[in-house]
């Protein structure tokens, strides 16, 4: 796959693979300033703690830079040829 922008709906469900979720909106309380969500790599399953980063939505056709993605995958500690599809150095040599 190229390094380009991707859709925020792609986005999240190339993610989910590695444990990445959204915190949900619950009790009214508001999760993000304006039109952000919050995306979590909790540290246990079900658990609202672990790093977390804000993400712009406009809605699901929302396109995140590549830019903005290579800095979720630094903050997840996503390997970023793992995530692009490009294959690791190790097995170029």
């Amino acid at each position: 796959m190229s390094k380009g922008a991707v859709k925020l709906r792609e986005l999240l469900q190339r993610l989910k693979p590695y444990g990445v979720v959204t915190l949900e909106q619950s009790g009214g309380s508001k999760r993000g300033k304006g039109s952000e969500i919050i995306m979590l790599k909790p540290n246990s399953p079900g658990s609202r703690q672990g790093p977390t980063i804000p993400i712009k939505n406009h809605g699901p056709g929302t396109e995140i830079a590549p830019q903005v993605i290579d800095s979720i995958l630094r903050r997840f500690e996503i390997p970023k040829a793992e995530f692009w599809g490009f294959p690791s150095q190790d097995t170029i040599n």
